[in-house]
């Protein structure tokens, strides 16, 4: 009998064509990711025990059921070009206005988020889903955790564990971060880290109780309403950076190490040793507030 984690996992795969995006094609390296290289990837996720949600198109229902088969899984299909067409167009439009591409530098032209809308909508849609799960009474445990589809691309990144669970504090948003000492002053800034690409919070991974993801859902489509009206468009790593901004009670950031994109399951899992070195990494933090 495995135990059952805290943790529901949400995730979601849509096909954004982005196995045609290759070199040959005049896209930058490394960006071309065909449906098949992700469901490998999902394999190494889909393997934990703990429930799981998952939104996909249609033609890929019966492909993730078979990969979860056996484990404690819903999945919610979606036709997302025609849910979201109205947001997808002025995501667009904003990539292709010159006054917002004359912001950036000539080297970020290459980044999909600044010529994809699929890929901007896709990656800011997160709270999106996981809120939509929740909603519709698919989560039944103390925390929910966005996790993307192709977090696993190597094999150790789940580390082995058949069950993945952390005693996140329950009262924060937890968001992680693969550089130290975000700290943002002015929304102009925010704005400047979007137009520069500056990476600090990654949108890998995200973790919340029910009650927080709500909040934390309507502070993420306020941002996201924000910069689409200065003109702006950004993957939700930019977002994050305006809800932190906003929002520095609520969510907590937890760092991985740097530039260790991929570090969740390794940093942050319930061990017996693990559960003795954070209990006293609380006391010596409580310690030093003391002092």
């Amino acid at each position: 009998m495995v135990m059952k984690s805290s943790t529901t996992i949400v995730t979601a795969y849509f096909d954004i064509g982005r196995g045609e995006w290759t070199v040959n094609k005049g896209f930058r390296e490394k960006l071309s990711r065909s449906s098949d290289v992700y469901f490998d990837y999902f394999k190494r996720l889909a393997a934990l025990e703990n429930d799981m949600v998952i939104f996909t198109s249609s033609e890929f229902e019966d492909r993730v059921a078979e990969i979860r088969k056996g484990k404690p899984t819903k999945i919610i299909t979606i036709d997302l070009g025609k849910k979201f067409k109205h947001i997808n167009n002025k995501i667009r439009q904003i990539q292709q206005d010159d006054t917002f591409k004359n912001k950036l530098e000539t080297r970020q032209l290459g980044n999909p988020e600044y010529w994809s809308p699929e890929y901007v909508l896709i990656n800011n849609l997160k709270a999106y889903f996981v809120v939509k799960a929740i909603n519709a009474g698919l989560v039944n445990t103390p925390m929910v955790a966005w996790v993307d589809f192709g977090y696993c691309r190597k094999p150790q990144v789940t580390r082995g564990l058949k069950v993945w669970d952390f005693p996140f504090d329950r009262n924060k948003m937890h968001l992680f971060t693969i550089k130290k000492g975000l700290v943002i002053s002015s929304r102009k800034q925010v704005f400047d880290f979007m137009i520069g690409n500056h990476t600090y919070i990654i949108g890998g991974a995200i973790v919340g109780s029910p009650e927080k993801w709500k909040e934390f859902y309507s502070l993420v489509t306020e941002c996201q309403k924000e910069t689409l009206r200065n003109n702006i468009v950004d993957d939700d790593q930019g977002i994050f950076v305006m809800c932190y901004y906003k929002r520095p009670d609520l969510l907590m950031l937890n760092y991985l190490g740097r530039g260790k994109w991929f570090d969740l399951f390794r940093v942050y899992r319930r061990t017996a040793l693990g559960a003795k070195l954070q209990a006293l990494r609380i006391f010596v933090t409580r310690k030093k507030w003391l002092e």
